[in-house]
């Protein structure tokens, strides 16, 4: 008999209640086929269009193409984030795209006669670069260097010093293989070849069966919590996931993730003054995947593998993390053009 039950690796709180059955539905379906991470996302965007449904006392799998049109609207014009701030573009065109996605599925099981969201949308003009802010080399190397103070002004065997541990064996693995932070909390322990040097990456985006290789540095480093931090953290918990939450019986979550790092950049640009451009920047756990492709780039080595390393589909992606400077092309064109 076919087992239908989600996989083990469905993360709790990743199908939210209160949805309708339809949607419901469709975040098992998602489930079911280990797009655990997809299914939380979309799962959030449901719950959004939900809430805005009832106030407008709309039945979801009733809405016509008016009534999607003003969620579209009340998105974009109307709607603010919990910080007061209305939503970016870009947000607001996956948010779209999400919903689009449940109705296009409740149309092809038969759900609903006709699709009522094929004309919602925002338009996002697709950048060539990625504008997300990234480290320099030396930007990156005290990040790195003021978490490793972190620990080192912890007093060992206490569960500050393995939290402590477990964030700088992060950020050092994120600088090194460029993982996204979907991909980070759903690592496991068994995923992690410490003698080998290698990452394991079972799924990620849709890219399935990749193993890429790890610095030295930064195994150490992962070793080095593996050993004496994660014991600390797993209070009695037989949890599988390489970086797990305080209590110890989960993953680490993105928000944590995210606050970890916030912390990080502010304790680093307070003690390097002499890094004038970094209280300038933007940092998020995104940009840190962005300067590992960067500085790979700009040390030599060729598109081709850092589109594999990066786990993209298309080179066209990997170019718009890998801009090539002005001068660059000055210097190349000097070279190579046979009349300069």
């Amino acid at each position: 008999m076919t087992d239908l039950s989600p996989p083990a690796s469905a993360l709790p709180g990743t199908i939210p209640s209160g949805l309708v059955p339809a949607m419901t539905a469709y975040l098992e379906h998602l489930v079911l086929r280990n797009r655990v991470l997809t299914a939380r996302s979309i799962g959030q965007a449901l719950e959004q269009f939900q809430a805005w449904a009832v106030g407008a006392r709309v039945d979801p799998l009733l809405a016509t193409a008016t009534q999607l049109a003003a969620f579209q609207s009340w998105l974009v014009t109307v709607y603010r984030s919990p910080s007061g701030k209305p939503l970016a573009k870009s947000t607001c065109s996956t948010r779209l795209a999400q919903v689009q996605a449940w109705y296009r599925w409740a149309h092809g099981r038969g759900l609903i006669c006709i699709d009522p969201s094929r004309t919602i949308g925002v338009h996002v003009p697709r950048s060539r670069v990625v504008v997300r802010e990234y480290l320099t080399l030396q930007e990156a190397t005290a990040l790195v260097q003021t978490q490793a103070g972190v620990v080192a002004a912890a007093k060992a065997g206490t569960h500050t010093h393995a939290e402590a541990i477990r964030n700088l064996a992060a950020i050092c693995l994120s600088l090194t293989t460029g993982r996204r932070i979907g991909g980070m909390t759903t690592l496991h322990v068994a995923h992690l070849d410490c003698a080998r040097r290698e990452l394991r990456i079972e799924r990620e985006k849709g890219i399935t069966g990749r193993v890429v290789p790890v610095a030295g540095w930064a195994i150490d480093v992962a070793a080095l919590y593996l050993s004496e931090a994660r014991p600390l953290l797993t209070r009695g918990h037989d949890a599988p996931w390489l970086f797990l939450s305080a209590g110890g019986d989960g993953p680490i979550t993105r928000e944590a993730l995210r606050w970890m790092l916030e912390q990080l950049m502010i304790r680093t640009v307070a003690e390097n003054p002499d890094l004038v451009e970094l209280p300038t920047k933007r940092i998020t756990w995104h940009s840190l995947r962005v300067s590992f492709a960067t500085l790979l780039f700009s040390n030599g080595c060729d598109i081709r593998s850092v589109n594999e390393l990066l786990l993209h589909r298309q080179l066209s992606t990997t170019a718009r993390y890998t801009p090539i400077p002005i001068e660059d092309l000055r210097q190349v064109f000097r070279v190579a053009h046979p009349r300069p």
